[in-house]
């Protein structure tokens, strides 16, 4: 399989999956107004369909940030101003994988967790990790998008976008509405990823 290729699936399936199993299978509460041993509870009380919805929202997000991963590595092979941008959201797009990881892990342990008091302090875990997630996406796009628009190897406006999201991340962790702008910024992030996905594909054919 082509790089292009490879990286358009990354970023256009990795958007649609991951969408598919935060908005409509994963049982507990993602956008941050439910406390953690309500979400907690929710996933123990429906451990299948847990277990599906978070492999398909992680999954869907781990195979989106291969995407960025992909995207950025190239650019960052040039040698314009736009590579030194491109450097950087590699560095986060990796991190992000790590987090996807990681974070998978320990919500399979809220399901099977043996008590609610342990799944509720697995769950608050996870929900600690959103603040760490908004940063690293946040500068992921916001460096990802200037270097796009410095190179302008992608349509612009598609970079523009992406630094805006990559901004309204940040915002929301210092503005006090962490909840609105994280839920804008998602799904800003996953309309950036399926556009970068689509202009990759018609760059091949």
């Amino acid at each position: 399989m082509e790089l292009k290729m490879q990286t358009s699936l990354f970023l256009i399936l990795g958007a649609i999956v991951s969408m598919v199993g935060w908005m409509f299978i994963y049982p507990a509460d993602g956008d941050g107004s439910a406390s953690a041993a309500d979400n907690a509870a929710a996933l123990m009380g429906d451990p299948g369909l847990a277990k599906v919805g978070m492999l398909l929202g992680f999954g869907g997000m781990g195979a989106m940030m291969m995407g960025f991963l992909n995207i950025a590595r190239k650019m960052a092979a040039g040698t314009g101003l736009g590579a030194a941008f491109a450097n950087v959201s590699g560095v986060f797009s990796l991190a992000l994988i790590v987090v996807m990881t990681f974070l998978v892990g320990v919500e399979w342990a809220v399901v099977e967790a043996s008590s609610a008091e342990i799944g509720t302090a697995l769950m608050q875990i996870s929900s600690a990790s959103e603040t760490s997630f908004m940063v690293c996406v946040g500068l992921l796009l916001l460096t990802l998008g200037i270097g796009i628009i410095v190179e302008k190897n992608y349509h612009v406006i598609i970079g523009g976008v992406a630094a805006i999201i990559g901004v309204t991340f940040l915002i929301g962790i210092v503005g006090g509405a962490a909840d609105l702008f994280g839920f804008i910024g998602w799904i800003g992030m996953l309309l950036t990823a399926i556009a970068l996905g689509v202009q990759t594909l018609r760059s091949q054919s």
